[in-house]
């Protein structure tokens, strides 16, 4: 039994807000269930009937009542079985079940041919299982051997930095099997938090691609910890014959030695644990399964301390609807960054259920042609990439010319008629006729689920993807601290705007706001900021007792900065930040960020949008990053403009046209008018841009989060000119 990771242990007042939960199934399930099982019984939502309820007594001054779900409002569920209380136990079960199941699959490229390869090759589960303990065994004895370090005595870090990849996560599997926390790199972090990240948590050992080592080796003076690299894929290229001593590996391998690092193949530190005779070194539900960072709008990343146990009681709200209980069906295709947490969760859902998983290739722009190639049955994305899929569907089936038009809106129609009236998505007749051929179309022919989460999206664009593929889509909320998402839609559920009812892990309750005018007693529904507690909650802030103290009261809620509101069938809205509002000139506070969200879960035009005002102003002004495929159908509808999406250099051309920007901010408003915007709250003029905002030009942290002061700054020319020019007030629909 080791000791507990240096840096994630606090003075006893902090670890007294650090909740434990006992082990806790859902109550049809016990001890003789089979491991492998849907592991919660929630029924789809019934159309007018409540999904999480009020716990009776729970009312507080300044808060609203504490909110479960109503499946379990008795109890918090931690774990898919009893006897299931880590991830190495969660995987181990399903690789007993689908031990000759596929696991992880990738399309091969062909150095000759320089394409890549028609079809997914796969490893097993039952290898990966094998392989995974070898490389554990590897890991742990290369480190003990160059450094001394021996991770059953005094716990350390090992960096995983790379792409979603069949290595990347046996490298992940196989530290869990020696109680080895991975902290994972990702380029958006930029040069310094990339140091920052390795200096703090002192890791000796960094699992990194190819394409990474370079920058590792550049950096390594300022590393005094950094002994060793692993390549995460094969370092030379068997297609390319170099002369001795110029291969990629040989320049590689010197360099690191000349910088004091041992540099190894992933296949030899396979091997080396195939052969060392070690035993694995298994995990207690409180050990440290990673240390995620997560960044801010200033200062360092906060490293975000999880345990083994908070990311089982994470895959049980993705399996407890459903959507992660597809066994035997085509996949799931991972291509959002592992590194972040959503992308993680979802991974170690799949992993505990059976599921393949199909990586792409590494080049986004080239999504589709995997999807088209992969045949998904579960996707899950970011607004900004479902937002592109409704404009390619919307531009060739329903915003159609002649017949085939005609009849796309008359489907359309039907279907949205259906789900509205019942949270149907099927129709006996337009299924074969309509969305049976989009599906084929777009590679989404074996498509069951769709999830969408990390901001919010337009109900229009929503409602596309769930009648045109014929497809559940659910949209979740959670962050970092939570171990992703810790509401999600209800399957059935015949509106969208929600992130849903508080997970059957949690438990939700709102504090007031009286500086932002949020209160509990507000009607027709209660606002605050959103609480959270239950066994998701993370176990603090990695070396930082400050940050955790902040962020965890004395009852173990998680003050999560979001400002939430939750109707009267127990769904929870998502409509503000804590920290970022102003004052106009007549007085009136604004909160940017709920606006900025009701704009974009309104309209599919958008792909970005900052919302500014200050205290001179009486009125607030737009940058708005436009969503090509969206804003070529505008062009078209309103200004007889024929451009293709991909067309940028045309498309960024009418920015520059008044007539065009104020038809657009008149549509946006039009679009947002059941958002029951304050008059004040309206944007009155918008400037348009291609993707205006990204970690490149400083504006987004490496999260995507807008760093606001940094978006003010580097827009102040446009913004001034958008005051000068005055307000588009005067023809709105509105």
């Amino acid at each position: 039994m080791s000791a507990p990771l240096n840096g994630t242990q606090f003075s006893p007042e902090v670890a007294a807000r650090l909740r434990t939960y006992p082990i806790t199934s859902d109550p049809s399930v016990n001890a003789s269930t089979p491991l492998l099982n849907d592991p919660v019984t929630v029924k789809p939502s019934r159309i007018g009937k409540p999904q999480a309820i009020p716990v009776p007594g729970s009312k507080v001054d300044g808060f609203s009542e504490v909110y479960r779900n109503v499946h379990c409002p008795d109890r918090l569920i931690t774990t898919t079985h009893p006897n299931i209380t880590t991830v190495v136990e969660a995987f181990d079960a399903c690789v007993a079940e689908c031990k000759n199941e596929k696991a992880l699959g990738e399309r091969v490229f062909d150095g000759k041919t320089k394409t890549w390869g028609k079809t997914y090759q796969y490893e097993s589960y039952g290898t990966i299982a094998e392989r995974r303990l070898a490389i554990g065994k590897g890991i742990s004895k290369v480190i003990q051997d160059v450094t001394g370090l021996d991770s059953r005595q005094a716990p350390y870090c090992l960096g995983l930095y790379g792409p979603n990849s069949t290595n990347w996560i046996l490298t992940d599997l196989a530290a869990q099997t020696q109680s080895i926390p991975t902290v994972c790199l990702y380029d958006t972090l930029g040069p310094d938090s990339t140091r920052y990240i390795i200096t703090l948590t002192e890791m000796p050992a960094i699992v990194c691609s190819v394409a990474h080592i370079p920058f590792v080796l550049s950096i390594k003076d300022e590393l005094p910890n950094l002994k060793i690299i692993i390549a995460m894929n094969p370092i030379n290229n068997p297609d390319i014959s170099d002369k001795p001593g110029q291969s990629k590996k040989d320049v590689l391998t010197a360099w690191a030695k000349k910088s004091g690092v041992e540099l190894f193949e992933f296949s030899d530190v396979e091997k080396i644990g195939r052969e060392s005779g070690r035993d694995v070194n298994l995990p207690r539900p409180e050990t440290v399964l990673t240390i995620n960072f997560t960044s801010g709008t200033t200062g360092n990343p906060k490293g975000v301390v999880i345990s083994h146990a908070n990311v089982l009681a994470g895959t049980v709200v993705a399996r407890s609807q459903a959507t992660f209980n597809h066994r035997g069906s085509t996949g799931f295709l991972s291509f959002l960054p592992l590194a972040h947490i959503y992308e993680r969760l979802t991974i170690h859902s799949i992993l505990s259920a059976g599921i393949p998983i199909g990586f792409f290739h590494g080049d986004v722009t080239e999504l589709l042609d995997d999807i088209a190639t992969y045949h998904p049955t579960i996707v899950a994305g970011v607004p900004r990439v479902w937002n592109r899929i409704a404009g390619a569907i919307r531009a060739s089936t329903i915003e159609a010319p002649g017949i085939a038009g005609a009849l796309s809106r008359k489907a359309y129609a039907a279907k949205l008629a259906r789900l509205h009236e019942s949270g149907d998505y099927h129709h006996p007749i337009w299924d074969r006729l309509w969305s049976n051929k989009i599906r084929s179309k777009t590679g989404f022919d074996q498509a069951k689920a769709f999830v969408t989460g990390s901001a919010p999206m337009a109900r229009e664009n929503i409602e596309l993807i769930k009648v045109a593929l014929g497809v559940e889509f659910v949209q979740g909320y959670g962050l970092t601290e939570t171990m992703g998402g810790m509401s999600v839609c209800s399957p059935g559920d015949n509106t969208a705007g929600s992130v849903g009812p508080v997970a059957v892990t949690t438990e939700v309750k709102l504090r007031d706001l009286p500086d932002m005018n949020y209160s509990s007693s507000d009607k027709p529904f209660p606002r605050g900021e959103i609480l959270i507690r239950g066994p998701q909650v993370f176990m603090g802030y990695y070396k930082n007792e400050e940050a955790t103290k902040g962020s965890i009261d004395e009852d173990g809620w998680f003050y999560s900065g979001d400002v939430g509101m939750i109707d009267d069938l127990g769904r929870l809205y998502v409509i503000d930040r804590v920290k970022n509002f102003f004052k106009l000139a007549q007085g009136e506070y604004v909160g940017p960020e709920r606006i900025e969200a009701l704009y974009q879960s309104s309209s599919g035009l958008i792909a970005q949008i900052f919302v500014e005002g200050n205290s001179l102003e009486t009125y607030l002004v737009g940058i708005v990053g436009v969503n090509p495929e969206a804003y070529v159908q505008f062009l078209s509808h309103n200004f007889k403009l024929h451009y293709k999406p991909t067309d940028i250099e045309n498309i960024k051309k009418t920015f520059a046209r008044k007539d065009i920007r104020d038809a657009f901010l008149l549509e946006l408003n039009d679009h947002a008018k059941d958002a029951q915007l304050k008059g004040y709250e309206k944007i009155k003029n918008v400037t348009l841009a291609i993707e205006p905002f990204s970690v490149e030009n400083g504006t987004l942290t490496p999260t995507l989060k807008v760093k606001r002061p940094d978006a003010a700054k580097l827009f102040k020319t446009d913004i001034d000119a958008m005051y000068k020019e005055g307000p588009v007030e005067a023809k709105s629909k509105l």
